[in-house]
């Protein structure tokens, strides 16, 4: 008997420790704005045709945990085809505790418009723009920890949860 309340007495405890050990980091709207804005113009050329990306917005919407980014497009191919648009694109977070980074996960163009550029020639572009987004996005970093804040170095470890609310990132993170 005295073991098992001694069991229930150190799992309690040991669950406190734990919630003691978790840090809620809230990113806004704005610092991920002023870091994907760090990392435009996105320029890509592909068979002859150049695609840049320029003067992001980032969106964070309630419910679907997800962050939407709209930026200016601007094509040049050859013949004197020029043309300009916007672009939407989506994607999640990905945490890498190893290096404490997060990193915008599985970029995706949802919708591109490009005025003065023929129908025909937007698959290509899309998949042009797709390759910069991809590359460009998910390996540059939206956030780091700093090594010399207390809190940022316990919480380099597990990812518990990501949400967003009131058009803030809140990242739930765990040192167990």
């Amino acid at each position: 008997m005295i073991k098992r309340i001694l069991l229930a007495i150190f799992l309690m405890a040991s669950t406190q420790l734990a919630m003691a050990f978790s840090y809620t980091l809230e990113i806004s709207e704005q610092d991920l704005q002023e870091k994907i804005s760090k990392m435009m113009p996105m320029e890509k050329k592909k068979y002859f045709v150049t695609v840049i990306l320029s003067s992001p917005e980032v969106s964070l919407a309630d419910g679907n945990n997800e962050i939407g980014v709209f930026s200016h497009v601007k094509v040049i191919a050859p013949g004197g085809i020029q043309g300009t648009g916007k672009v939407s694109i989506t994607g999640s977070l990905r945490y890498d505790s190893d290096k404490g980074e997060f990193f915008f996960n599985h970029p995706e163009i949802v919708s591109l418009e490009v005025d003065d550029v023929p129908e025909k020639y937007l698959p290509n572009i899309k998949n042009i723009a797709q390759s910069v987004v991809g590359k460009v996005l998910a390996t540059r970093p939206v956030y780091k920890f700093k090594d010399d804040n207390l809190k940022h170095k316990l919480a380099k470890s597990v990812l518990e949860s990501i949400k967003i609310e009131n058009r803030k990132l809140f990242v739930k993170l765990s040192a167990f």
